[in-house]
């Protein structure tokens, strides 16, 4: 049990230093591009972002270590091979968006990596029901995302 809780701690520090860095990157396209935007009324305050994301990252880790240890069983690999490639795209939009302001590229980036969130959760249905329940907030939040960036690249 130790052992467990001591990988998990790993993997969710791992995590959250990613996210961190990706903070790090957001933060400097915040003042003054960002800021400028005109944005949709349902863009959430700054704090929400900061709770949520450490909360899906997280879950995110969880998900990534449960896979990671089943990673020689023939039937998760290619869902960890989605999970993967969701987890590259995601870490890929925020340069897009923030650094390079790529308004077009990272919507459209935004909505690949959200139906491949789906058919992750799609496939981890099939063989392993805790992920895909961990991965339905991301999801949701990916959609609402989504949302946000469309109305960004529609109006600005």
């Amino acid at each position: 049990m130790m052992r467990t809780t001591f990988k998990a701690l790993l993997w969710i520090v791992a995590f959250q230093l990613i996210g961190m860095l990706m903070g790090y990157i957001t933060g400097r396209g915040i003042e003054p591009w960002y800021l400028a935007l005109h944005k949709s009324p349902l863009t959430p305050k700054p704090i929400v972002f900061s709770i949520v994301w450490p909360i899906l990252y997280t879950m995110l880790a969880i998900a990534a270590m449960l896979l990671w240890e089943r990673r020689h069983d023939a039937k998760y690999k290619t869902l960890g091979y989605l999970f993967a490639l969701q987890l590259i795209v995601n870490w890929a939009w925020t340069p897009l968006f923030f650094a390079w302001h790529f308004l077009g590229i990272s919507f459209l980036w935004l909505c690949i990596l959200t139906c491949l969130t789906l058919a992750t959760i799609l496939k981890a249905c099939q063989h392993y029901k805790v992920i895909a329940i961990m991965l339905l907030p991301y999801f949701l939040w990916l959609c609402f995302a989504c949302y946000l960036n469309g109305f960004i690249y529609m109006h600005n």
